[in-house]
């Protein structure tokens, strides 16, 4: 299989011949590339030439990084052509980590994936995030969640084969998984372990190495932006960017408040700081949340428990001359819901929930002044984004340097550490954990 491995090394012999690993700056995951599988060398040029050789390491660098990216991509079209035609129509036997039911870790297992039926497609997983729906539905405390069943929606892999009717996207392809769309074809699996068959989550079940998904449920990417990476651009990341910029459409100079500053609340924060938000205030009990706010826009930070004698609702109303122009719940805590709504200015003020409920059965409520007075209660979904025709627009984004994505990263596990970080993401410190599905 293609792996992608980080460089730890760049050398040239005195005889400059080429078999030797370097970085190639261009490629942002530090892909290793072996220039030595193709026998390339200069012997042409003697060690007398070093000197001026040296004076135009800069030349020669750039040079080395084209042929490098002309290598890479050779490989790519070689091993995805070589998996393509070993496993085309095949079920594929792989690893997963299967939650066989609630409350209880993951379990790795070997799992048989089957191939792809008419409009499907079937992605080879590289990376994956762990979100906190994912733990949501682990925990037993979704009402629909079902087991057993391979989680995980934050996914980027490479599309290994398409069914009939495919047209999207092809073999070969660098694709994130959109969770969003639906199939409408319920009651069935392509997976299968032990004998049993595996429920599909969310219409991507990422925490697999191999994945059948919906054609409507996968978006081709450009090569070149980094899987571990894009990976996280299938759910937070955008979700929160969108709620800001395509839900409430943040206009520029008004009041912001984001209730939880976690992976979505901070992606919030970068939408309000795109649309030129004026005061961008963000809510946390965690006081350590205070610097990751500042580092993605943020100009106000208040944790309601040091509040004396004052709501919440009463402080945000105090900070903007009468109430926030957007608010936004990223807690999933109903209470925080109202709160977010009620810190909104009569007339005009909307309050977008995009945080899952943390318990089954629990309701929103305030009172219905609240609302008769002009404020406004919105949910969303992936912050408002079509997937399949927005989002390769954010991974651009990201490539130029319009989207913060590296700064969400703070932890890493291998597949079999994956429930690791489960614990990882409920610490205080964690804002997203990716699992590398090769490892």
């Amino acid at each position: 299989m293609l792996h992608l491995k980080k460089c730890i090394s760049c050398y040239v012999t005195p005889h400059l011949s080429f078999g030797f690993y370097f970085y190639d700056g261009f490629l942002r995951d530090a892909t290793l590339f072996r220039l030595h599988s193709y026998s390339w060398s200069l012997h042409c040029i003697s060690t007398s030439l070093l000197p001026g050789f040296f004076a135009l390491r800069h030349l020669v660098s750039y040079t080395l990084r084209i042929i490098a990216w002309a290598c890479f991509a050779l490989d790519c079209r070689r091993e995805i052509g070589n998996m393509s035609a070993d496993t085309v129509g095949k079920t594929i036997t792989c690893k997963a980590a299967v939650a066989w039911e609630a409350g209880q870790e993951l379990s790795i297992e070997d799992i048989e994936v089957a191939p792809p039926k008419a409009n499907e497609v079937r992605i080879e997983i590289y990376y994956t995030g762990v979100c906190h729906t994912d733990a949501y539905t682990l925990s037993g405390k979704d009402p629909e969640g079902a087991f057993p069943i391979v989680l995980g929606h934050e996914g980027a892999g490479i599309v290994e084969s398409v069914g009939e009717g495919v047209t999207s996207v092809k073999p070969g392809d660098y694709v994130v998984a959109l969770y969003t769309p639906e199939c409408k074809e319920y009651g069935t699996s392509r997976f299968k372990c032990k004998g049993k068959d595996l429920l599909h989550f969310m219409g991507t079940s990422t925490f697999s190495q191999y994945t059948v998904v919906a054609d409507i449920s996968v978006v081709a990417i450009t090569p070149e932006a980094p899987m571990d990476r894009t990976c996280l651009l299938g759910c937070g990341i955008t979700t929160g960017y969108g709620a800001a910029v395509e839900t409430a459409k943040v206009e520029e100079g008004s009041n912001v408040a984001i209730f939880g500053a976690g992976c979505v609340g901070l992606s919030v924060i970068q939408g309000a700081v795109q649309k030129k938000a004026g005061k961008i205030i963000v809510v946390d009990v965690n006081n350590s949340k205070k610097a990751w706010a500042e580092k993605f826009g943020a100009t106000d930070f208040v944790n309601p428990t040091e509040l004396k004698g004052q709501s919440i609702q009463e402080k945000l109303i105090e900070m903007t001359d009468g109430g926030c122009d957007y608010t936004f719940d990223c807690t999933g805590n109903v209470g925080v819901m109202r709160a977010a709504l009620e810190a909104c200015h009569k007339g005009w003020g909307q309050s977008i929930v995009i945080g899952v409920a943390a318990a089954a059965g629990q309701e929103i409520s305030t009172r219905p002044f609240q609302l008769v007075t002009g404020r406004v209660w919105k949910g969303c979904a992936f912050g408002g984004i079509k997937g399949r025709s927005q989002l390769p627009q954010l991974v651009d984004d990201y490539m130029k340097g319009k989207l913060k994505v590296d700064e969400f990263i703070t932890h890493r596990q291998p597949l079999k550490g994956i429930n690791q970080a489960f614990d990882d993401m409920k610490k205080g410190d964690c804002i997203r954990c990716v699992v590398n599905m090769r490892e």
